[in-house]
């Protein structure tokens, strides 16, 4: 009996898997505990069908990340905030602060967990950051901090 694996059974199958199994252990194992089911062709076309439309969605967002590194390469982020002596910040400027900033400046809405601040922005001037975009696409960002 040929069986859809819809979770994960140890030693036998992966979740998505399509295996021929013995009609006693489909019935009275798999499909008690819903780990499977029977996989007719109206079950295997309907993953393909979804296996094709991730497939797709997963192009789109790597297509639209290499877009936004593009854009990311060319861009200066300028960030004001409050100084003390010796233009020294108080406090220092956040993956939020430039996350925001990006936003506003730009119109790139970049999650503010993918910004990387190494080492941590506490002085005047330009800096580099990082900016994940994809797993694949990781882009520097050059960001201006200028006094307010």
């Amino acid at each position: 009996m040929k069986v859809l694996f819809v979770k994960d059974v140890t030693g036998t199958a992966k979740p998505g898997d399509v295996k021929e199994v013995a009609p006693g252990y489909a019935r009275n194992f798999l499909f008690p505990k819903h780990l499977a089911v029977v996989a007719d062709e109206r079950v295997v076309d309907q993953i393909r069908k979804r296996e094709e439309a991730a497939r797709r969605r997963a192009e789109k967002q790597f297509a639209d990340a290499r877009e936004v590194a593009g854009r990311l390469r060319k861009l200066t982020v300028t960030i004001y905030a409050k100084t003390g002596e010796g233009g020294r910040l108080f406090g220092s400027v956040t993956n939020t602060d430039v996350a925001q900033q990006l936003k506003r400046e730009a119109g790139i809405d970049v999650d503010k967990r993918k910004i990387e601040i190494e080492p941590p922005i506490r002085s005047l001037g330009p800096h580099e950051v990082s900016v994940e975009l994809h797993p694949e696409i990781t882009e520097t960002l050059k960001v201006v901090v200028a006094a307010q």
